[in-house]
């Protein structure tokens, strides 16, 4: 293969050659000069080509960065987005559940322990406390019956090694 500068490095010899021997002429130099003026000319081409490209690379990679990074805080906004959707979802259902067990036990414990509890001791307090402890219980259920839902959509919701988020199907 051809060296880049081959002509221009042989020119270089052979002036050396000269300058070696002492047989240098007026016609040498100016050939010398008018090639090394050559070189200069290429070179402040070739650097204003390069710095013009450079800048181009320059403003291509700032964009890339800006662009990553508003995909990232839209990737972002959308993951708490999705996040509290499911919040919101596994608290409905959560709450759904607990109403219905909740009147449940309160239809229990006023058709079946409330008689009981006339027959045994004569007092409402009794019954209330038992309703007041029921409500309570149910409301403490709640958030571990969240807890455990919001866990079961977090299983369903996988990440591959890009950081996509993948929905696994119902099986």
């Amino acid at each position: 293969m051809k060296e880049l500068y081959h002509d221009e490095v042989s020119n270089l010899d052979k002036f050396r050659k000269k300058i070696d021997s002492r047989t240098i002429f007026k016609e040498d130099l100016e050939f010398f000069s008018e090639q090394y003026e050559e070189l200069i000319a290429q070179a402040k081409v070739i650097t204003r080509v390069s710095d013009r490209l450079q800048k181009k690379l320059d403003t291509a990679n700032t964009q890339i960065r800006d662009q990553n990074q508003e995909i990232t805080d839209k990737n972002d906004e959308l993951e708490s987005a999705i996040n509290q959707l499911v919040k919101a979802k596994v608290g409905k259902k959560a709450s759904t559940i607990l109403f219905i067990i909740t009147i449940a036990l309160l239809i229990f414990e006023e058709y079946f322990i409330d008689p009981l509890l006339d027959q045994f001791s004569g007092s409402d307090y009794i019954s209330i406390g038992i309703k007041v402890a029921t409500a309570i219980i149910a409301k403490l259920l709640e958030g571990k019956l969240e807890e455990y839902f919001l866990n079961r959509e977090k299983d369903k919701i996988i990440r591959d090694d890009y950081g996509k988020i993948i929905v696994k199907e119902n099986t």
